[in-house]
């Protein structure tokens, strides 16, 4: 049940159900040109929540945080790869050598980290095949 709400657009799975109603065929239309227009004016507004967001120049952390958040994930999800495959072992490698006795060093879920990796390699490998393509600006 809940797919079918969710795999079509508000008109589409709203007109669906109108169509179950027992009403005239005009009284459809008419409730199907007003979810049209309703969607429209959702779309809009969604559009001028874009273009306020383009347009924002705040210059604070909060600022910067909403800019930079996908550069932000990129540069966490390196760090983290990068201290399990590289700088942990090699820290091990070193406590090794001069046998210090350390408590373990901290480990990362790279199970909850690789879909996000992959997801931003997938999407920038996107970007770059549109950007040759002339798809893109």
């Amino acid at each position: 049940m809940l797919d079918k709400i969710f795999s079509g657009g508000l008109v589409g799975t709203v007109g669906n159900i109108i169509d179950e109603f027992h009403v005239s065929e005009e009284e459809k239309g008419k409730i199907k040109i007003r979810l049209k227009e309703l969607e429209n004016e959702i779309n809009a507004k969604q559009i001028d929540v874009n273009l306020a967001d383009a347009k924002s120049t705040a210059t604070d952390i909060s600022g910067i945080l909403q800019r930079s958040w996908r550069p932000l994930i990129g540069i966490s999800c390196a760090f983290a790869i990068f201290w399990e495959y590289v700088a942990k072992q090699f820290t091990l490698f070193f406590l090794a050598l001069f046998s210090i006795e350390t408590a373990p060093l901290p480990s990362l879920d790279l199970e909850a980290l690789m879909p996000l990796v992959l997801a931003l390699l997938g999407m920038a490998g996107l970007r770059t095949y549109e950007k040759q393509k002339g798809i893109s600006k």
